[in-house]
């Protein structure tokens, strides 16, 4: 069982809403980037019609904090998606990931190869919720 700090892909919040409701019960540091933020503000309000307190009551209650887009991920980013080649077709993966990459920190998504140059760090929800039950 780990109880490492996780970052959460915003694929996981409209595909795992039983997971994200588990969640509460992890006691580690559970974060989304401030990218994943708007991202899914943008999905609840445009497409689901809710309101913005939608979103940050569902945080709320899970306990899931939004951590800022910083200097240190925006590099890490770039450098990546140099490396990769795929900056234009995957920045929001890769800015997602970056969070993860600095602390080492685990990402839990539903698209495992959008974030393989994170390498073991990759977990998909229902893998990640039966390793910590």
């Amino acid at each position: 069982m780990t109880s490492e700090p996780i970052v959460i892909d915003s694929c996981v919040f409209s595909k795992s809403t039983d997971f994200i409701y588990w969640l509460k019960n992890y006691h580690s540091k559970k974060i989304i980037s401030s990218i994943t933020y708007a991202e899914l503000q943008m999905y609840f309000i445009g497409h689901k019609h809710k309101e913005p307190s939608f979103f940050d009551n569902l945080l709320r209650k899970s306990k899931i904090e939004i951590e800022w887009f910083r200097a240190e991920e925006g590099l890490r980013t770039a450098l990546t998606g140099i490396k990769l080649g795929s900056f234009a077709e995957n920045f929001r993966d890769l800015m997602i990931g970056s969070h993860a990459s600095i602390a080492p920190w685990i990402v839990v998504t539903n698209n495992i190869k959008d974030l393989d140059f994170l390498g073991d760090r990759v977990r998909l929800p229902d893998e990640f919720k039966r390793d910590n039950d």
